[in-house]
């Protein structure tokens, strides 16, 4: 009996186990991202317009993806899903100072926020 309850739950498991690889890979695309425009506009790649249009769109992908992974409560009661709407929500706030660090020219506090971003491939940690 203990098998076949344990055979049928695997599947769940494993979809469970799938959604959560596949928002945590789209929150690390999205601390990439972070990194790289961040990154351009301190070496001057990128204009101040362009760095905080690129931030505050990247801010609202990181919320819609966070939306996405609340859409399932299970989710949110695992504690990996709980881990990376954290991740993410501090992500939003950083991108969003971020952005008001490009608008006021502040080079050293988006150099700090780059050391600060919470997700990001492992190969970057």
């Amino acid at each position: 009996m203990v098998v076949a309850i344990a055979a049928l739950g695997s599947p769940a498991c494993q979809q469970q186990d799938r959604r959560l690889q596949q928002h945590k890979e789209q929150f690390e695309s999205l601390g990439s991202t972070t990194a790289a425009i961040g990154e351009a506009w301190l070496a001057g790649s990128v204009s101040g317009t362009y760095a905080r249009t690129a931030l505050e769109q990247t801010r609202r992908l990181v919320e819609q993806e966070r939306t996405a992974l609340a859409s399932a409560p299970q989710s949110l009661v695992d504690a990996r899903g709980a881990q990376l709407s954290q991740a993410a929500e501090r992500l939003s706030r950083l991108l969003a100072a971020m952005t008001q660090d490009v608008r006021t020219a502040d080079a050293p506090s988006v150099r700090r926020h780059l050391t600060e971003i919470p997700i990001v491939p492992s190969e970057r940690q």
